[in-house]
């Protein structure tokens, strides 16, 4: 049985009320969804984007290794990126947020100056001795 116009009409003002987008009378996710979901169907090939991006600039500013500048720690998930001057948490607060966002911003800017590569005890010790631990 087809539907009427009035119904089809009806049913596409419904859809567009819950914020699911119609084309051609199939549904069509919103770019968000489809990242969702190829990351759910690919989670290996996200996964290691993002650590080849991790490690890239953890390279560059490790001094050309992937390890702390410090004591030379270089198991990757023991690694961040260091605020020389301080700074991190101010930089937290607005849009990059979350860390790959970060490092693809240190990327796309020619890797400016300011930042270092240090292991967690390493930037604990430093936080430490500079009196930033309240």
């Amino acid at each position: 049985m087809a539907l009427t116009n009035a119904e089809k009409q009806r049913a596409y003002r419904e859809r567009k009320a819950k914020g699911i987008s119609v084309r051609e009378g199939r549904v069509s996710l919103t770019n968000a969804e489809r990242q969702a979901r190829y990351r759910q169907r690919h989670p290996d090939h996200y996964y290691n984007w993002r650590l080849d991006i991790k490690r890239d600039v953890l390279t560059h500013y490790g001094d050309g290794k992937c390890a702390c500048v410090i004591c030379g720690e270089a198991r990757l998930p023991c690694l961040s990126i260091d605020h020389i001057e301080g700074g991190g948490n101010k930089q937290r607060r607005g849009k990059l947020r979350a860390v790959t966002p970060f490092y693809l911003w240190l990327r796309s800017n020619g890797y400016p100056k300011g930042y270092q590569t240090l292991c967690m005890n390493c930037q604990f010790v430093k936080r430490f001795e500079r009196g930033e631990h309240n």
